[in-house]
């Protein structure tokens, strides 16, 4: 998960995309660590180095500012068809173990409880869940359409499971263990067997 640039628009004044960029920024990292009920324009002036004027001039409210935020997750994973669909699976627990450790990671927990009551958040939670869980649904198939593992892997509880388990794993070890997240890679494979231990074909 990363964070897109913001191109201006409209006539006048060119648009300061740095200032933007660093507004939405300082936005996501004032949510993940105060959530909703810490979130204020001043914090996130603050926060950017800015003044509150210069953040009202972009976004009218706090909930307009929050809400451009959460549309710069970037949360896409990068996973070419190369080499064993295990290997691919791996690749997209470690771009998720990435992603749950960052401070983006920790504004998509917030998102997840927020939306429950907020009809806005849910509806940007499902674009990028959506789009996050596209190309780990299409490894799963992969892999049962070349006999790595049984059909009931690329199914929704799996990949829930698979989902649940980098959130948890990439929270937690960040917090009591951020050496393991530098070798992240190793804890993706650790997950994945775990996951696929019982679900691969007999040999």
């Amino acid at each position: 998960m990363s964070v897109r640039r913001i191109a201006g628009t409209g006539p006048g004044r060119p648009r300061d995309v740095g200032m933007d960029a660093r507004v939405l920024s300082a936005a996501l990292q004032v949510y993940a660590t105060h959530g909703r009920a810490g979130f204020t324009v001043d914090l996130v002036a603050k926060t950017a180095g800015c003044s509150r004027p210069a953040v009202y001039s972009r976004w009218p409210t706090k909930e307009a500012l929050l809400l451009a935020a959460v549309r710069t997750f970037d949360a896409s994973l990068d996973v070419p068809d190369v080499g064993s669909a295990r290997d691919q699976l791996v690749s997209v627990a470690q771009q998720l173990l990435e992603g749950f450790s960052s401070v983006q990671g920790l504004a998509t927990v917030r998102i997840v409880l927020d939306s429950r009551d907020d009809e806005d958040l849910r509806i940007e939670w499902e674009k990028i869940n959506t789009v996050r869980l596209r190309s780990a649904t299409e490894v799963l198939a992969r892999g049962v359409a070349r006999g790595e593992w049984r059909a009931d892997v690329a199914s929704t509880e799996f990949l829930r499971s698979l989902t649940g388990a980098t959130m948890i794993e990439g929270l937690y070890t960040q917090m009591a263990f951020p050496e393991r997240i530098r070798n992240a890679r190793s804890e993706a494979e650790r997950l994945v067997d775990f996951l696929l231990e019982g679900r691969r074909p007999p040999s």
